[in-house]
């Protein structure tokens, strides 16, 4: 009789301890444990002008993310929205730590970090308020499961002079 062995993936350990945690009604998503928000809420420039900005991101004790330049996971990711009136978007993320996870080689962040950007408004911007719309895409995990990603909302004012 031939043994055969079977090969559980990384995904689904994730998932059991999920599932189960849905089950009883206690898990959470990864929005419940970090938070995103712009270092500043208004900018000022004239139309033409690069700008630069920042978005914090907390990240609650005993979790991490899993960082922008990481293989295995979602890692953390600042997107403009669709309607982003800006151009030349760039983005400098935090470096993070190697680590092991369920066997696997990663790299994370935890506590406080910052994400760097910057981008050109357009020559043609009509002056006054515009919003600008992003989101920080995370994947919250701690030492024995991963919660469910979320797309945290961050908005700015660009006072265009």
């Amino acid at each position: 009789m031939m043994s055969h062995k079977i090969k559980v993936s990384t995904l689904a350990l994730l998932l059991v301890p999920a599932l189960l945690g849905c089950a009883q009604g206690a898990l959470k998503g990864s929005g419940d444990v970090v938070e995103a928000y712009p270092a500043i809420a208004t900018i000022s420039a004239t139309a033409g002008e690069r700008i630069n900005f920042e978005v914090k991101i907390d990240i609650q004790k005993k979790w991490h993310l899993y960082a922008h330049e990481d293989t295995m996971f979602i890692g953390v990711d600042l997107v403009p929205a669709k309607n982003f009136i800006l151009e030349d978007f760039q983005a400098e993320y935090p470096v993070g730590h190697e680590a092991e996870f369920f066997g696997e080689k990663v790299v994370m962040i935890s506590g406080k970090e910052v994400i760097k950007a910057s981008a050109k408004l357009p020559s043609d911007l009509i002056k006054g308020e515009h919003e600008l719309k992003l989101s920080v895409t995370v994947q919250a995990c701690d030492n024995k499961t991963c919660l469910a990603p979320a797309d945290l909302p961050v908005a700015l004012t660009l006072t265009v002079k």
